[in-house]
């Protein structure tokens, strides 16, 4: 039994390592010069370059302590910065804080992290700012990030930059670069998965833009939803324009003065890239992994050949201007509906309007009795009570009129006779006098 235990734990442990060594295992970058591949084999230790055939020829033994790879994925995929002339390749591994130097001339790999943390920012977009290696947003143990990091060279660790204020809720793929002439940072059409059983992957349409200067955030508007940035499409930034490409139709998009120019060209299809490089003003793309077909794309030449095509986003400012709009149109509305509904209740009667315009002519001292308001409302044939109740509604329904429109509390006011308290006596309240002359013209 423990002979064939050994035996399958050692099956086991084959298996586990032919599928580790059959992962992606290199650090691998794209010569400028020669556009062409070149990579360190990690389990050999050997430094390996491209053919221009595609084959891969062994360029001998790099110097390396192997502990450097402790902890290291069983996959890399590596991203890569030029530093001192290309004297200092500059690696990072994506989904980690690891950070390697390979010096060309010495043949030497070395490691210069003290990182342990990983897995917290796949898909994050890195850059070079004043010698320094940034490192924004990134996603990794089902949540999103858009935390801005950069590697601190005397530390030898990643730091965070804290702005003044929040950004997008996630800045990973989509549109995303770092402008150095601008020194800011764009940041638009991220995925974000709702990680619910009923699983769903939707889109951020917005757009944002972070000043380095003013370490502030910016949000510029919405996207134009005529760009296909809701399914997966190749989008390159080039260091001040966004190339996306969709078949035969390249979408060039400049964040800087929101506008998106279009390029076509039938004879060929750009949206199948698996890495490029972006080489002065040419894009060098690679339609198969580590080697195979190239495709060269001169940015300047089909920026020249494009034509115009609309706006990159809505303007926030034009937002703003469209939101104040509406409310203002909103507010129009329910002010007209008040109005109106305080007017409405201004329709006075026939009986009404008779009734007031014997109280606006009393002068300051004068006033109705009982008889004189039932003369007035034609109810002197009527019972006493009939009489009363008509009085009483018909007084009634003004005042919620008056009180309504002029604010009086009074309206009509009835009161005791001075000479004889058993007598009703009425007039109108003196400080609606003039208003109410006015309302019944």
């Amino acid at each position: 039994m423990t002979k064939q235990f050994k035996f399958i734990f050692a099956l086991f442990f084959l298996f586990i390592s032919q599928s580790i060594h059959s992962k992606d295992r290199y650090f691998k970058w794209l010569d400028p010069k020669t556009q062409l591949h070149v990579r360190i084999n990690i389990e050999t230790y050997e430094l390996e370059g491209e053919s221009e055939t595609g084959n891969w020829q062994n360029r001998g033994k790099i110097i390396l302590n192997t502990a450097i790879f402790k902890h290291i994925p069983p996959e890399i995929k590596n991203n890569f910065f030029f530093f001192d002339n290309g004297n200092r390749i500059r690696f990072t591994i994506d989904g980690s804080g690891h950070v390697f130097d390979y010096l060309p001339l010495k043949k030497e790999l070395i490691r210069v992290d003290n990182t342990f943390h990983s897995g917290y920012n796949y898909q994050s977009n890195k850059f070079i700012r004043d010698g320094l290696i940034y490192s924004i947003g990134g996603e990794g143990f089902w949540n999103y990030s858009s935390s801005i990091t950069y590697f601190d060279e005397k530390l030898r660790e990643w730091e965070i930059l804290r702005p003044q204020n929040n950004g997008p809720l996630t800045t990973s793929q989509g549109y995303q670069g770092y402008d150095s002439r601008e020194d800011v940072y764009y940041s638009g059409a991220s995925p974000i998965v709702s990680f619910l059983e009923d699983q769903k992957v939707d889109f951020v349409d917005d757009l944002f833009k972070f000043n380095f200067k003013s370490n502030n955030w910016e949000f510029l508007g919405k996207i134009n939803p005529q760009l296909s940035f809701r399914k997966k499409t190749t989008v390159i930034w080039t260091g001040h324009l966004f190339l996306h490409f969709e078949n035969s139709t390249i979408y060039i998009i400049n964040p800087l003065i929101n506008e998106v120019r279009i390029f076509k060209d039938y004879a060929k299809s750009y949206d199948s890239f698996k890495e490029y490089i972006v080489y002065k003003d040419t894009i060098v793309g690679f339609l198969a992994k580590n080697s195979g077909a190239r495709v060269k794309i001169p940015i300047i030449e089909i920026s020249k050949k494009s034509t115009y095509w609309g706006e990159f986003y809505s303007s926030a400012n034009f937002l703003s201007w469209y939101y104040l709009g509406a409310i203002l149109i909103i507010g129009l509305f329910v002010w007209r509906y008040k109005y109106l509904s305080k007017n409405s209740n201004l329709n006075y009667t026939k009986l009404e309007r008779k009734l007031l315009n014997e109280l606006l002519s009393l002068k300051p001292d004068e006033y109705l009795t009982t008889h004189d308001i039932n003369e007035i409302l034609d109810t002197t044939d009527k019972s006493q009570e009939n009489q009363r109740r008509i009085r009483f509604n018909v007084i009634g329904q003004i005042n919620n009129k008056l009180r309504s429109k002029l604010g009086s509390e009074k309206g009509i006011d009835r009161k005791p006779h001075a000479g004889d308290k058993r007598l009703m006596v009425y007039a109108l309240d003196p400080q609606i006098v003039s208003d109410l002359r006015k309302l019944l013209r």
